[in-house]
């Protein structure tokens, strides 16, 4: 069981401190009861961990993005595949282009016909059985 405390009630929502001086603020709504608030609470509660041998207390460090592994350069799909991948396989993800692309797909076209646009590839590219 963790205990919490609520410091703050405002439009960002619920705003909560912990036993050990962590907080977060819980995303409510208006119909929740007090369960669903302290379920909300136990999720956002902060977990035992241990920090990677790399970090210590004063580390700086520069916060970078990773690369979003699953955008796929068009160009580029054969050449970095590895050997063992089928070709149906890299035929199919050439076709779905990238995440950021299906996602503009979906949004300019609607749900229904990018499930269409994914029953071609599939058609074109079966996957053997």
């Amino acid at each position: 069981m963790t205990i919490y405390t609520v410091t703050k009630s405002d439009s960002n929502g619920l705003t909560v401190e912990y036993e050990n001086g962590s907080w977060a603020v819980l995303p409510v709504t208006i119909d929740m009861q007090p369960e669903d608030i302290d379920d909300l609470a136990a999720q956002f509660a902060p977990k035992e961990t241990v920090a990677p041998s790399f970090i210590s207390v004063g580390t700086q460090r520069s916060a970078v993005l990773k690369p979003d592994e699953g955008i796929v350069d068009d160009n580029d799909v054969e050449e970095d595949a590895p050997a063992e991948t089928p070709q149906w396989l890299i035929d199919r993800i050439t076709a779905y282009g990238s995440t950021v692309s299906q996602l503009e797909y979906i949004t300019e076209n609607g749900l229904e016909a990018w499930q269409a646009h994914v029953a071609e590839i599939k058609a074109a590219s079966p996957k053997p059985d």
